[in-house]
């Protein structure tokens, strides 16, 4: 399911509890980044928000936990694996800590500037293990 702005249905969910929106789009990409943060635990459920993913065309395709700058013992991905650099990068800018991740598949692809390199799973939910709060990554195009 294709839509007109990446990652826009996500303004929709429990859309009080939005901390933060970044939604910077071009005409060759773009990156959507949501996040909902709450004073009490376990607001934030995993499988509403995995439902929620994929009723809007999200199809999940891996699920790890994360534990700061460490990735690669929670995943299959390898270095040549564009969708895993993807995930590094926002991992450590964001600087989270421990974390469930899921990868989607979204619809829309992510080249690498300047390579060959794609892949079509470049959606991430990470939601922290007490639940209070919830970030969404989407990138897409060059």
């Amino acid at each position: 399911m294709l839509k007109t702005t990446p990652a826009g249905f996500w303004t929709n969910y429990q859309n009080g509890s939005i901390e933060s929106k970044i939604n910077d789009q071009g005409p060759w990409g773009g990156n959507s980044e949501f996040h909902w943060k709450s004073n009490s635990a376990n607001v934030f459920s995993t499988k509403e928000i995995l439902d929620f993913a994929i009723k809007n065309g999200y199809q999940l395709t891996d699920s790890l936990v994360y534990k700061r700058k460490s990735i690669k013992p929670f995943t299959n991905y390898n270095d040549k694996d564009y969708s895993y650099r993807l995930l590094e990068t926002f991992l450590n800018k964001a600087d989270f800590t421990e974390n469930y991740v899921f990868v989607f598949k979204t619809g829309w692809i992510a080249v690498e500037p300047g390579n060959e390199r794609e892949t079509n799973k470049n959606g991430f939910v990470i939601i922290n293990l007490n639940r209070k709060e919830f970030t969404v990554y989407h990138l897409w195009g060059e």
